[in-house]
């Protein structure tokens, strides 16, 4: 490597490597960031790079203990499976900041990251919001070309981008022959809060592939208006179950007195138990009166997926009257029902729901009694007592979930018992939630318990939280 490429802007450094890169690199990347004023966050990308030798690792492991030492941030871009693999080993990667940054590329090489199933995603984000005439003429090179999947993320990123000259090549793709690009055209033209396309979009709602039903579920209801609700109950009376969901789903999204009429007479007609969970999860998103007591009455339904989504639901809502006859649901049989159950009582939890709930606990199962003790941590009533004792539960999870609600509670023993946990807990995850507590309260003399634990500590992640603690 020559002249190191860098850019510094607003105290981010950025440093690509080539791909024959040396320890005359990092120690010329570790002379710049020592020599620029400002620096607060170091990047360095390494999409160049196809492998890194062991013997680099130390000039990684260098570069991170200057971050330290000079309080900035530190993270490797665009690194690769192999870059990654090593890291692992090695037992590094959860020291440095893992990111992607397509900055570097070139067009051509942004657009080769579309067949990337992983990147696709990002990049498509990325140019987006860097959009820009270079883009839009790429990518309308690439939509005119025969390859159906860069296609597809070109017209979905000229769709985030906002981008109403490409209005017309949307409506004509709504005739390719591959469904992505089908797919991607229905999407990016309700973005766009194209009209005129609204009719046309309605005859996918029928279409025998669920996924673009349920775009022109999505896109039918950005572009809705008076009368759409109506339009839509329609499909409700479809034979297939697909597009009765994705009527559903638009209705839901449109999110209008009548949709929810609509919604709530359907119930007394859907047979189907997947249309029948959309509905009841279609419910929670109205703000309607009679909304809540819907919900309140399929707790009871036969169907073990209706009830859970009911369930699911009233957390959104709010218990608001009925908080005895949710708490009674924490004991369901079905411990998905109890726990969402639990999770909706959270805000109202005074001292008689308390009493319920820890009357409940030793009765249900693991996941209800993690969602009790949650709920209790945000209780109104006193809890540090049932807390301190599922404190030597012999599951990792509860007595972390236990320290966790100690501490949101506001607890004076909540310190107390980190400072008892931090280096003598068997679960790292216990471990790791106490030092994360004490960083946070500052006890008295807790930066030397901290720094004297360092050595002792051989889980990566709490050496990781000690060592960002510290500072060293």
């Amino acid at each position: 490597m020559g002249e190191l490429k860098y850019t510094f802007k607003d105290g981010r450094l950025k440093v690509v490597l080539d791909a024959d890169l040396s320890a005359a690199d990092f120690e010329k990347i570790a002379g710049l960031a020592e020599k620029l004023e400002g620096v607060d966050y170091l990047g360095i990308d390494m999409h160049n790079c196809v492998y890194i030798q062991s013997k680099m690792l130390a000039e990684l492991i260098a570069l991170k203990k200057l971050s330290m030492a000079k309080k900035f941030d530190i993270a490797l871009l665009n690194i690769n499976e192999n870059i990654s693999q090593v890291l692992e080993m090695s037992s590094l990667l959860s020291l440095f900041i893992i990111e992607d940054d397509f900055s570097a590329f070139n067009m051509d090489e942004l657009c080769e990251h579309f067949l990337d199933p992983v990147e696709a995603q990002n990049v498509c984000d990325y140019m987006a919001a860097n959009y820009d005439d270079s883009v839009r003429e790429k990518l309308e090179d690439i939509i005119r070309s025969d390859d159906p999947v860069k296609a597809e993320y070109a017209i979905l990123t000229m769709g985030r981008a906002q981008d109403f000259a490409g209005i017309d090549i949307f409506r004509k793709e709504l005739d390719n022959p591959s469904r992505n690009v089908r797919l991607a055209a229905i999407l990016a033209l309700g973005w766009l809060g194209d009209t005129e396309s609204k009719e046309r979009i309605y005859s996918f709602l029928s279409d025998k592939d669920a996924d673009i039903a349920e775009a022109a579920a999505a896109s039918v209801a950005l572009l809705s208006g008076d009368g759409d609700s109506e339009k839509l109950s329609k499909y409700l009376e479809n034979p297939d179950d697909h597009v009765r969901r994705s009527a559903v789903q638009a209705l839901s999204l449109i999110n209008d007195e009548n949709g929810f009429a609509y919604i709530k007479e359907r119930f007394g007609k859907e047979t189907a138990e997947p249309v029948r969970v959309a509905l009841t999860r279609a419910v929670s998103s109205f703000n309607m009166e009679g909304a809540r007591e819907i919900l309140i009455k399929l707790l009871d339904d036969p169907s073990i997926a209706v009830r859970e989504a009911a369930a699911s639901g009233i957390v959104r809502v709010g218990p608001k009257d009925y908080a005895d006859v949710i708490a009674a649901k924490v004991t369901d049989k079905d411990n998905w029902v109890g726990f969402f159950a639990a999770k909706a009582l959270a805000g109202i939890c005074g001292e008689e729901v308390s009493e319920k709930l820890r009357s409940a606990y030793p009765v249900v199962e693991q996941n209800v009694k993690l969602a009790i003790i949650e709920v209790l941590g945000k209780c109104r009533a006193d809890v540090s007592g049932f807390l301190m004792e599922r404190i030597g539960d012999e599951n990792e999870d509860i007595r972390k979930e236990a320290l966790n609600a100690l501490d949101v509670s506001g607890s004076p023993k909540a310190i107390e018992v980190a400072l008892k946990l931090y280096d003598k807990d068997e679960s790292w995850l216990v471990r790791y939630k106490a030092v994360e507590m004490i960083a946070a309260g500052k006890p008295a003399g807790y930066r030397e318990l901290l720094k004297k634990r360092i050595a002792s500590e051989e889980n990566r992640y709490v050496r990781e939280k000690l060592l960002g603690a510290v500072g060293e």
